[in-house]
């Protein structure tokens, strides 16, 4: 019976619901560690804790530490800092006001896609499309595994026309970094 009940609970979920709790995840872990394939061809990992972040994506390494962000180049050994801003809607500019804001800057169905193939978990398949027309976002689709919302794969298109994707091969709640991590001595 109760098995039953699970079952009709995963299906009855609505997508507000969905984002809801998959945006609380990652907003009360203490920090999230990913490793990610983006658009089929660049490797990468991310740690988000709260609005701090860190990127590596092939040669490039990308610090923030909520004010300031801080671009490393290792192929030409050089840094770089810009002001960070905070309401950059993009994932690879600003990823904690991406996943943060799901439920606030995109609208969706009521009901979420359910989708199951043989040997292979469930996904949940969401797609959102912006509020704004000033998005940089045509539209975004999050597959989430049906048993705990684990993001597995995120498909985009920009405003321009372009589409990307990101597969997400690891996504662990982790311990938080110190903040020192987030803002690394560019002097050297």
């Amino acid at each position: 019976m109760f098995a039953v009940c699970a079952v009709f609970t995963l299906q009855a979920q609505t997508t507000a619901e969905l984002i809801e709790t998959f945006s609380n995840k990652i907003r009360h872990a203490p920090a999230v560690e990913t490793a990610f394939l983006w658009n089929e061809s660049v490797s990468g990992t991310m740690i988000l804790q709260g609005e701090w972040f860190y990127i590596h994506m092939d040669e490039f390494y990308v610090y923030c530490d909520g004010e300031i962000k801080y671009y490393y180049n290792e192929g030409t050994d050089e840094w770089q800092e810009l002001s960070h801003d905070r309401n950059s809607p993009d994932i690879l500019e600003n990823p904690s006001a991406f996943f943060n804001r799901l439920n606030e800057d995109f609208y969706y169905p009521d009901t979420p896609v359910r989708k199951e193939n043989p040997g292979v978990e469930p996904v949940w398949e969401v797609t959102l499309v912006p509020h704004s027309v000033n998005s940089p976002f045509a539209f975004i689709v999050i597959s989430l595994t049906v048993k705990d919302l684990t993001p597995l794969h995120i498909r985009y298109a920009l405003s321009d026309g372009s589409e990307y994707s990101i597969v997400l091969t690891s996504f662990d709640i982790v311990p938080e970094r110190p903040a020192r991590f987030f803002a690394p001595d560019t002097s050297l």
